[in-house]
């Protein structure tokens, strides 16, 4: 009995900790009124480091989640270069967790 307590405990203390940050999902993310390339620069430091740009920018810690489509026009973060075409790929949805002190945003 005095385990299954323990381990309940343990659970509801985790559950808790991972409460206090705060969670926002970003749809079709844009900057400057362009949605934002999947790399910083060129063809470098694509995905996670880019999401995590992104993340940063709008006051959280990193992204958790993200994903990618194409798009007809897009600005990298990193070197603020567009571009344009076929070619270009952007984040469909970036999901950024922050601490507690972003609290105040509002999930989406």
């Amino acid at each position: 009995m005095f385990k299954t307590f323990a381990a309940t405990l343990g659970i509801l203390l985790l559950a808790s900790t991972a409460g206090e940050a705060s969670v926002r999902n970003f749809f079709a993310p844009a900057i400057q009124g362009s949605r934002i390339d999947s790399c910083l620069s060129g063809k470098a430091d694509c995905g996670k480091p880019a999401a995590d740009a992104f993340c940063v920018k709008e006051g959280f810690t990193e992204s958790i989640l993200f994903q990618r489509e194409a798009a007809s026009a897009t600005r990298q973060l990193g070197s603020d270069t567009m571009c344009e075409g076929e070619n270009c790929i952007s984040f469909r949805r970036i999901k950024c967790i922050g601490p507690a002190e972003t609290a105040g945003l509002t999930q989406n």
